[in-house]
């Protein structure tokens, strides 16, 4: 409430308490019960009346802030991803609420941000493969009898191999940001790691040892993916082996891919598992990858209650899946 509501308020309580007085004073001793009544009557009216003011304007000045507010965020706009608004030295509710806005504001500029920047990259790598496809075949229709049919059209199939890893892990993706939960299920890890790399026809020798009964819940199809994308990446960048573990680790278990290739610089273990994150050129995605195998791999943890890192090792790349056995 604002000093002027205050001092209105108190100069017309004055009032009705001196008018009151005075009446009282020059009815004293006289036996006019009906008239007394009646000035107690009128002081309540005036008391009740002021208090309702007194309320209005008390609520008026209070939600004065929230008003604000309300205006300020009708301005902003996506396109205004930094606006903030003000917060008023109330120290009441308005400016804790107004500080909780702006810690929403900021956490959706980060999300705006982050989006962009995915739509951008994921056209970008869209766009690779499809100019290589165009180029090759006007090419060919141009000088038909001057090229090879057979090595074009394997170069476009390449291409094509490639935009369908880039569209199917897009739509995972997709899938996993909206939060999607599958059906799940008890699930034999260690089996599904041997099942996953007998699929596997590694360009170099692959050493895989389990434990037996690392029983952990979850959907069997985006683990056995997420061990996929793990022996995947591996075998871009090992130099002669890859070891596979699948062990107990306390209440958890753990998957180690370990391979001996370039491995991956300490200033980089985060920025791996970024969307479409560019590294030095060991690593690059001229080897076959899209560049969401390991971001996949790390949601797809995230959302089994485990985690997805990159670990110390004596060489090359070790990256360790952990997840918590079922119980």
């Amino acid at each position: 409430m604002t000093s002027a509501t205050d001092t209105a308020f108190g100069c017309l309580m004055v009032a009705a308490v001196g008018a009151a007085a005075a009446v009282l004073y020059a009815l004293a001793g006289v036996g006019r019960p009906g008239v007394l009544a009646a000035v107690m009557a009128a002081l309540a009216a005036v008391a009740v009346a002021a208090a309702r003011w007194r309320a209005a304007h008390s609520s008026r000045g209070s939600l004065r802030p929230v008003e604000r507010l309300r205006r300020e965020l009708e301005r902003l706009t996506e396109d205004d991803a930094g606006g903030r608004v003000a917060v008023p030295a109330t120290g009441d509710e308005a400016e804790l609420l107004a500080e909780r806005v702006n810690e929403l504001l900021d956490r959706l500029e980060t999300a705006i941000l982050q989006r962009r920047a995915f739509v951008a990259d994921a056209s970008h790598e869209l766009r690779t493969p499809i100019t290589g496809l165009r180029t090759r075949i006007e090419l060919a229709l141009a000088a038909p009898e001057e090229g090879d049919a057979v090595d074009t059209l394997r170069r476009s199939l390449a291409d094509i191999d490639r935009l369908h890893r880039i569209v199917e892990d897009l739509l995972v993706l997709a899938r996993l940001d909206s939060g999607d939960i599958p059906a799940r299920e008890h699930i034999d890890l260690g089996a599904l790691v041997e099942a996953e790399a007998a699929l596997r026809s590694p360009p170099v020798a692959m050493v895989v040892k389990v434990e037996p009964g690392l029983i952990v819940g979850g959907n069997r199809q985006r683990l056995g993916r997420a061990v996929r994308n793990l022996l995947a990446n591996a075998e871009r960048y090992a130099a002669a082996q890859i070891e596979v573990e699948a062990r107990a680790d306390g209440d958890g278990a753990v998957v180690e891919v370990h391979d001996d290739g370039p491995g991956i610089p300490f200033a980089d273990r985060d920025r791996v598992f970024e969307r479409f994150a560019r590294l030095d050129p060991a690593r690059s995605r001229d080897k076959g990858g899209s560049g969401l195998g390991l971001p996949i791999a790390r949601e797809i943890a995230l959302s089994h209650g485990g985690t997805l890192e990159v670990a110390d090792g004596a060489y090359g790349a070790r990256l360790v899946l952990r997840l918590p056995l079922s119980r």
